[in-house]
């Protein structure tokens, strides 16, 4: 059986504009699971990380974009290893944070919640996890096609 391919990285570095263009059956699971904002709101980030998992247990899809920090949550790295192939979209943050700045939809309550300067703090914290939880990293700023043959998709 063929593995799926788990597209990580910071928020904006491009992961559901890859899997969109990649011709595949893909599932983006922040849009996949809903109301991220109201999630937080009412349960928490540690009830949305959980939710994370059971819902990536769930998916059945060759690509799947994950959100920025779904694999902090130490059981969905494990699952996510030992289940798929994890590329990272190594995109550099000024680069994010053009594409997620003033960002009002309902997939990021971070982006709208934090100050550049606390974003770039997150991503900071989050880089050496990117990298060491990677099979693969990818440079985002690459054109998506030279990024889709790099994957082979």
């Amino acid at each position: 059986m063929i593995k799926p391919i788990y597209l990580y990285g910071f928020m904006g570095c491009g992961k559901s504009h890859l899997a969109r263009r990649s011709g595949l059956d893909y599932v983006d699971l922040d849009e996949f699971i809903g109301d991220i904002p109201q999630i937080f709101a009412e349960h928490g980030e540690q009830y949305f990380r959980e939710l994370e998992l059971s819902t990536l247990k769930e998916v059945n899809a060759p690509l799947v974009s994950l959100g920025g920090g779904a694999l902090t949550n130490p059981e969905t790295a494990k699952y996510a290893k030992e289940n798929a192939v994890v590329v990272f979209i190594d995109t550099d943050f000024e680069v994010c944070y053009e594409r997620i700045k003033g960002d009002s939809s309902q997939i990021r309550p971070l982006a709208v919640s934090k100050t550049k300067e606390e974003l770039l703090a997150l991503y900071n914290l989050r880089l050496p996890h990117y990298r060491e939880i990677a099979d693969y990293t990818i440079k985002g700023e690459n054109e998506w096609l030279s990024i889709m043959q790099e994957l082979k998709l």
